[in-house]
């Protein structure tokens, strides 16, 4: 099968590595796979060797790569979706996130908000048709709310709709995408198979005989929540120490308040790094820490670092909850604050020999439920079922 997978932009993030870790996966099961992008340069950061990219700086040109089928990461472009429909070919949209969903993409008015409401007409109410300055301005931009009703409720008439969380299932079904097209496929940890090595935590106790390793990846920006987890360690007791591994637009002031607050000597920073880069960090973190603030759709973070036996503390938010099984795989918290983040991480460092365990279950719950295989192969059925349903269409009519 020829499949062309659609992504205004690779950059930096979850996503494009999400796209290029599937797309490397069909490659290998015999698909044709290209992956269509908007940007010209996606950046050495990625790891791209041996796939095939194409650069269309104009998205609606992907009728000449002559597709079997259409999968769409991200895309909100009504003309090019309107013209998706004239190839005759499947369609499919991964929902990542909720830029298709929500004019404020993050489901997010104010600090702490998240909007459990449909795109609609109380969108206007709300106070949401103001939005971020375009690039390039200072002045904030009024969204174009039928432009976005019309971008979701052409999605809605896709032929299969993929999520990777439970938490996203609902926010579909919120926006009326017919149940029976909604797939949910669990996401995946490109370091899956190093959760079939048990991780040997036999050694020095963190906390008493060593510090306690924490570790945060991702991008600098307000939802992740890298100032919360910094505001966190303020007051946090023990003895501990925090590796860093982001860039983005709020990294000078993450680091300016560990600055101020006397605690920066207990960290580490490092900019973005190729994925494999990532693996002695992980190996050697005790407790991965996830402060989404947001309703994060399902951060691949969390399930990598589970892969090398890295217990959560984290936020119950978004889709993190799927996987962060409190007391199992790590700490859940439910009160989104840094009070409450450092209330979990005390619960998780005042029991050093609980770590072992955990570490046990997160590589457990990987293996069984987040393998790159398992989520490859349904995607290929997802494939599958809404060709045949074509197939099916073509010969009735």
């Amino acid at each position: 099968m020829r499949i062309v997978k659609i992504v205004e932009e690779l950059g930096v993030g979850g996503l494009p590595n999400y796209v290029i870790q599937v797309a490397r996966g069909l490659q290998d099961r015999g698909h044709e796979v290209l992956i269509a992008h908007g940007n010209p340069d996606p950046g050495d950061h990625l790891e791209t060797e041996g796939l095939h990219l194409v650069h269309l700086d104009n998205l609606a040109r992907v009728k000449g790569l002559n597709p079997d089928l259409v999968h769409v990461h991200l895309l909100s472009d009504t003309g090019v979706l309107r013209g998706l429909f004239d190839l005759d070919v499947p369609l499919v949209r991964f929902f990542h996130d909720y830029t298709s969903t929500c004019l404020r993409r993050g489901k997010r008015r104010w600090s702490g908000d998240r909007c459990q409401r449909a795109l609609g007409a109380s969108c206007a109410a709300f106070g949401c048709m103001i939005g971020r300055p375009a690039p390039g301005s200072v002045f904030p931009r009024l969204m174009n709310l039928p432009d976005k009703i019309l971008e979701r409720d052409l999605y809605r008439e896709f032929d299969a709709s993929i999520v990777g969380s439970s938490h996203m299932v609902r926010m579909l079904e919120t926006n009326g995408f017919p149940s029976a097209r909604i797939h949910k496929i669990p996401y995946f940890s490109k370091f899956a198979d190093g959760a079939l090595t048990p991780v040997d935590r036999s050694g020095p106790l963190p906390g008493r005989d060593r510090p306690f390793e924490l570790l945060f990846t991702g991008q600098a920006v307000i939802g992740k929540g890298l100032e919360v987890l910094i505001e966190s360690l303020r007051d946090l007791p023990g003895n501990w120490r925090l590796t860093v591994c982001s860039d983005g637009p709020r990294l000078p002031n993450a680091k300016k308040m560990a600055q101020e607050y006397g605690i920066i000597d207990r960290m580490e920073f490092h900019t973005w790094m190729p994925q494999s880069a990532l693996l002695d960090y992980y190996r050697k973190s005790d407790i991965f820490v996830l402060p989404s603030i947001w309703d994060d759709p399902g951060p691949l973070v969390g399930i990598e670092a589970l892969s090398f036996g890295a217990p959560i503390v984290g936020f119950a938010v978004g889709g993190i909850p799927d996987y962060l099984i409190d007391g199992q795989t790590g700490v859940l918290v439910r009160d989104v604050s840094a009070a409450g983040l450092r209330a979990g991480l005390i619960r998780a460092m005042d029991s050093p020999e609980k770590i072992a365990e955990m570490a046990i279950a997160a590589q457990k719950l990987v293996v069984d439920r987040h393998s790159l295989k398992d989520h490859i192969s349904g995607v290929e059925e997802v494939y599958r079922q809404v060709d045949r349903r074509m197939g099916q269409e073509r010969n009735r009519a």
